[in-house]
């Protein structure tokens, strides 16, 4: 590693902090920002500590050191109050004065009789192993008189390089209780000691309400100890027998990273959905988050390459499932007068995929020459699809791991639905990124993003599996978006294998002297082949000019979103329904499954959250036919392509989502000028 660039790992506690609650103590909680192309970017948050103006947050933070870079940090310390939060103080800094600090702790004055902010550096030291221990107190010393017992709890620390410590873990706390059992618990070896000679202290308290903690005892100990011993002598200058601490469990083992998975095979798809809603602007006119100018791309062509460049890199095949949302279709061989949720970018259900970025852009252009932007938004349709897709790998592929991609410009209205499908995907192989472009209010994708945690309802989601950032906050600089964005991706990829219990396969034994000029490419089949053929109608020029075209004669009037229409029910017959009842393929059941879990937790509140994860998947959409990823066969979808002077309304398919309430009601209709 080069000698000015280090990763390092921040631990921040408050000392002394402001009281802003009146019947009780401040509840507090940090935020930790840092400026990147001169807008402060939030890197995240720690958990909140209730009732304590003296706190140790566990959660702490990794961050990349460069000497040579003046790399401004702000924290910012707020009271949660539930619903909303109290700022108690906030300070600036930069990661080189908090590396460079004495004993790398600094001491930072909020301010006005706020507090103080501590924060702590150390290197962080690469390991995989992981210690399980479990340990119980035995007869610990009672600070709290005759009438009360103890709350023990425990604090572990590290030694540092300069023989200092540095607090890494703490359990919860037991009430009490002198014989106390606290929870198994795992950590990194390497955040307890960087070696095996290495001490570590450990630490007994006494919680107390006040925050003015009593100290019971502590021991040292090494993890060669640990290994042999099990039961150990605390100590206390002021008191002779204190008690003592018995490891009842200890174990370890290598935790798999990303890149074993990688090795092992893992197959990572890119699935990409835009946003195709009135709020973005017509796209011919340069205001509009859609106008392509000849000498820059629009964020949203931005997001796309940022993102794919790195992810196709996992990805065999290249091919990527493009759709859209929110807009009214007008493709040669897909017309549709309802709005659309769920869409193929190609206006072909029978060909989804674009073959690398030069294809999504391709198709991207396509779109926009073909459809008429509407609304409102929603994320259902399109995380069903990508669930959809996901259950039909599983029938034949077990190591591919779906990241949807999905570029909005501001509010959803379908967040109940969509956080209940994203706490359903907890243990299925799917990442979900969210870029919003443009400057509306994203405080409901913040929700969605999980870090501390996704509600639907009672139910919590087992893993993060959301990931959202606002393009605004990079200036345009699509190296710093990716990094960001990918971020939490290797970390969501290794849970999710955790969670369903599944290791690494075993790294594929290639042997290169058995590959030749002539051999195919063991590692991309898809290379030694030509790109699947897409007609010449989804290949247009990759700059089309913004030029509004001669006005012409408007289609037949379009529904009202709040017209509830049956799905693909026929206007040439009132008996004769489409698909037949034997079909019963996407979208057909998707939409109708979707729209009777929105109208069961609107009238019935959380009935729809009744569904079981395990089998959600199954009561989604049934044994569905086993098809490949690279053609997903749609054969039994209610679309036909047709020639156009031969289209009519009975082949179109209705997107007809539940219909919008009336305060939904305030999207306009733009006209596509392009089409």
């Amino acid at each position: 590693m080069d000698n000015c660039y280090q990763q390092i790992e921040i631990f921040i506690s408050g000392r002394q902090l402001k009281d802003l609650d009146y019947f009780s103590k401040s509840d507090p909680f940090v935020i930790v920002y840092m400026k990147i192309n001169n807008q402060w970017t939030k890197i995240g948050r720690t958990e909140t500590i209730e009732n304590n103006l003296n706190p140790n947050f566990k959660k702490t933070f990794q961050l990349d050191y460069v000497f040579e870079i003046v790399q401004p940090i702000r924290f910012e310390i707020r009271d949660d109050d539930g619903s909303n939060s109290e700022l108690i103080g906030q300070i600036e800094t930069t990661v080189g004065a908090l590396f460079g600090a004495k004993n790398q702790t600094s001491i930072l004055e909020l301010g006005q009789k706020r507090g103080k902010l501590i924060v702590r550096c150390d290197k962080i030291q690469e390991g995989n192993e992981v210690m399980i221990m479990k340990w119980t107190g035995v007869k610990l010393m009672n600070t709290d008189g005759w009438f009360d017992k103890s709350d023990p709890f425990l604090r572990f620390y590290r030694q540092r390089d300069d023989s200092t410590y540095i607090q890494t873990h703490e359990t919860e706390v037991i009430q009490d209780n002198l014989n106390p059992l606290w929870k198994t618990f795992e950590i990194q070896t390497v955040k307890l000691a960087h070696s095996n000679d290495k001490k570590i202290k450990i630490e007994c308290w006494d919680w107390e309400k006040s925050g003015k903690h009593q100290f019971i005892g502590e021991l040292i100990t090494t993890i060669q100890e640990l290994q042999q011993n099990r039961e150990y002598q605390l100590t206390n200058p002021k008191h002779k027998n204190p008690g003592r601490l018995r490891l009842d469990q200890y174990n370890t083992y290598v935790k798999p990273n990303f890149q074993d998975y990688i090795r092992g095979g893992l197959q990572l798809n890119l699935m990409a959905a835009i946003d195709f809603t009135g709020s973005n602007g017509a796209p011919h006119q340069p205001g509009s988050l859609h106008f392509r100018s000849p000498n820059q791309l629009n964020q949203y062509q931005i997001a796309i390459n940022a993102v794919g460049e790195i992810l196709l890199a996992y990805d065999y095949d290249k091919m990527i499932p493009c759709y859209g949302f929110g807009a009214n279709l007008n493709y040669p061989t897909m017309r549709s007068h309802q709005v659309s949720h769920c869409f193929p970018l190609s206006g072909d259900p029978n060909q989804i995929n674009a073959y690398e970025l030069q294809g999504i852009a391709n198709l991207y252009n396509y779109a926009l020459a073909n459809v008429t932007f509407s609304g409102p938004t929603y994320f259902g349709p399109i995380i069903q699809e990508a669930l959809r897709q996901i259950y039909q790998q599983q029938q034949t592929e077990q190591n591919v791991y779906t990241i949807l991609l999905i570029l909005t410009d501001g509010i959803i209205h379908d967040m109940e639905q969509t956080k209940q499908l994203i706490v359903n995907s907890s243990r299925l192989p799917l990442s979900i990124i969210i870029i919003g472009v443009g400057n509306e209010n994203f405080q409901m994708m913040e929700e969605l993003d999980g870090d501390s945690g996704l509600y639907a309802g009672n139910r919590r989601a087992e893993r993060d599996l959301v990931q959202f950032v606002p393009f605004r906050n990079f200036g345009g600089n699509h190296i710093n978006l990716a990094r960001h964005v990918l971020a939490e991706i290797p970390e969501q990829i290794v849970k999710y294998h955790q969670l369903i219990g599944k290791k690494p396969n075993p790294p594929q034994f290639v042997d290169i002297n058995q590959l030749g000029m002539t051999q195919p490419n063991l590692n991309n089949p898809q290379l030694e082949s030509q790109p699947p053929l897409i007609p010449p109608n989804v290949y247009p020029q990759i700059q089309q000019p913004n030029i509004q075209p001669p006005i012409q004669q408007p289609m037949q009037s379009q529904l009202p979103y709040q017209q509830q229409v049956p799905p693909y029910v026929s206007q040439q017959s009132s008996t004769q329904q489409y698909p037949p009842q034997q079909q019963s393929g996407y979208p057909y059941q998707q939409n109708n499954n979707y729209q009777q879990t929105i109208h069961q937790s609107q009238q019935q509140g959380r009935t729809s959250e009744q569904i079981n994860p395990s089998n959600f998947m199954y009561q989604q959409y049934g044994q569905l036919p086993q098809n490949n990823r690279q053609s997903c066969n749609l054969q039994q979808v209610p679309y036909q392509q047709v020639p156009p002077n031969q289209l009519n309304n009975s082949f179109i398919p209705n997107h007809q989502y539940p219909p919008m309430s009336q305060s939904q009601q305030g999207f306009g209709q733009i006209k596509n000028p392009m089409e």
